[in-house]
């Protein structure tokens, strides 16, 4: 197997190997001059209100956010059943309603007899 050299080849052949280097070359170079893409913007989550970290120190503020909660997840729940088709709404109302009155009247209890509302 002969090895050939760059001095070896005819110099037309010559050529076309330096223009192909060249070519290749220009193509390199050019890739480096584009420009970069705009780096991309971070959207932070804004901060949480203090009202979301402070912790309920005394028990009426723990039954009053409980009672909260019971109150928000009735509306979820109401609003789910606003999806519904109107057949199946009266049912799901009652659902709701049976269960909100259920849980407020197990945090009456809890209160009455002075146990934490979880």
């Amino acid at each position: 197997m002969k090895i050939f050299y760059i001095f070896e080849i005819k110099p037309l052949a010559r050529l076309g190997w330096l223009v192909i280097f060249l070519l290749g070359m220009a193509g390199a170079s050019a890739q480096t001059l584009l420009p970069l893409p705009e780096p991309p913007t971070i959207h932070w989550p804004e901060p949480e209100p203090e009202r979301w970290t402070q912790e309920d120190l005394t028990l009426e503020q723990r039954f009053e956010t409980a009672r909260k909660e019971t109150l928000a997840a009735y509306q979820e729940a109401m609003n789910t059943c606003k999806a519904m088709h109107p057949s199946e709404q009266a049912d799901c109302t009652k659902e709701a309603k049976a269960q909100l009155e259920l849980e407020l009247a197990q945090l009456k209890a809890k209160a009455r007899f002075g146990f934490e509302p979880n």
